[in-house]
């Protein structure tokens, strides 16, 4: 166990749902027996739940909170918008670390969808801002030219006309005025999450034939059903794998947040280490704490981790957010602001000085011709 922390700290933990605040409240007291094990009697842990990971941002920022897991289009928000940094992230992959994984774009085996027939067709999205859910999707078929950029230089609304229509949880939070038919398959989860959110529900939602395609992760599809859905490679081809270059993108892993500065960082750093390798995949009695299993919370799902989590590993010199999400997704994340090129060329602006020439000319001969220009 590690020593030397110091004389105790505070640890509040910002949930998003009653369900992960029923999970936070059992990580208390695991959290309570690390630190006694350490001799760090004062460490007060405890759970404030926000309304969303946006409100939670909040919350750290004006010292509310402290900490949170957060996706990659969260952790760019987060960074950039309320001074935080990551300090562990979620590894997917057993042995050497694996912070990143593969953003995919599924469908039903029968179907004749691909990735360059998908306008017009109805989306299943993990969450408004999720990278692999909206993000990567989005700004793909943007930056790919597939889905034509809205003179607005809003993603949303572009999204709103290449859909016909979508789920896409926490969409009306975003911005109130997001297109309706983007949540028009999920009308419950227009401004909260629900059944439908993130991997597991984008996922169902295409299950249960709400939607033609969903966006989520390479490990979502359980393997005993892997055979009733294809993947959407981006080249327009489909194939029974992921793996075989079928992906949209390999992107960051979720990652710990907390606001740069708090000097109690390395503290929740060293303990969240130790809980991963204490109650992660090595601890396999289930009637005990699972940090990365969340079903027994009322059937929930990626509840404070993603319950395919293999171990927390220490963020390293990857210690911004910019450095944390890499050069190749900012890219990613600059087309969903990308405007329509409204710069005329050359030809354009010939013809438009030709047309306006013969409007004033055939202005002037009509004057001349009633005899009112001269007078």
């Amino acid at each position: 166990m590690f020593t030397g922390l110091g004389e105790g700290f505070q640890m509040r933990w910002c949930t998003i749902s009653d369900k992960e605040t029923l999970k936070c409240n059992d990580f208390e007291t695991v959290i309570a027996t690390l630190a006694s094990q350490a001799s760090l009697l004062n460490v007060n842990f405890s759970c404030v739940q926000g309304s969303n990971a946006a409100d939670c941002m909040a919350k750290i920022q004006s010292d509310e909170a402290d900490i949170i897991t957060l996706d990659g289009g969260e952790i760019h928000t987060a960074g950039k918008m309320h001074e935080m940094v990551p300090i562990v992230g979620e590894d997917y992959e057993s042995g050497a670390p694996t912070t990143s994984y593969f953003a995919v774009a599924v469908a039903k085996k029968n179907s004749d969808i691909t990735f360059k027939t998908l306008k017009g067709k109805k989306s299943c999205h993990t969450g408004a801002g999720k990278t692999a859910g909206w993000n990567v999707p989005v700004g793909t078929l943007l930056s790919d030219n597939i889905m034509p950029t809205d003179e607005s230089c809003n993603a949303y609304i572009a999204a709103g006309k290449f859909f016909y229509k979508s789920c896409v949880p926490n969409v009306k939070t975003v911005n109130n005025t997001n297109p309706s038919n983007l949540c028009a398959l999920c009308p419950d989860e227009c401004e909260k999450s629900g059944n439908y959110s993130g991997y597991k529900g984008a996922f169902q939602c295409l299950k249960d034939g709400k939607g033609d395609v969903a966006f989520i992760k390479h490990t979502t599809v359980p393997s005993a059903e892997a055979s009733e859905y294809k993947y959407l490679c981006k080249d327009g081809n489909t194939k029974a794998n992921w793996n075989d270059n079928c992906y949209l993108a390999k992107v960051p892993s979720h990652a710990v947040m907390v606001k740069k500065g708090n000097t109690n960082n390395a503290n929740y750093k060293r303990l969240l280490l130790d809980a991963s390798n204490a109650y992660g995949i090595n601890q396999t009695n289930s009637s005990m704490f699972q940090l990365f299993e969340s079903f027994k919370y009322m059937n929930g799902s990626d509840l404070l981790f993603k319950d395919s989590t293999k171990k927390l590993v220490d963020v390293g010199e990857k210690n911004t957010y910019q450095k944390w999400l890499g050069d190749l997704y900012l890219k990613d994340l600059e087309a969903l602001d990308a405007c329509p090129s409204t710069a005329p060329t050359a030809g354009g602006n010939i013809n438009k000085l030709q047309s306006l020439v013969a409007m004033i000319s055939a202005f002037i001969a009509a004057l001349c011709y009633t005899g009112t220009l001269f007078e």
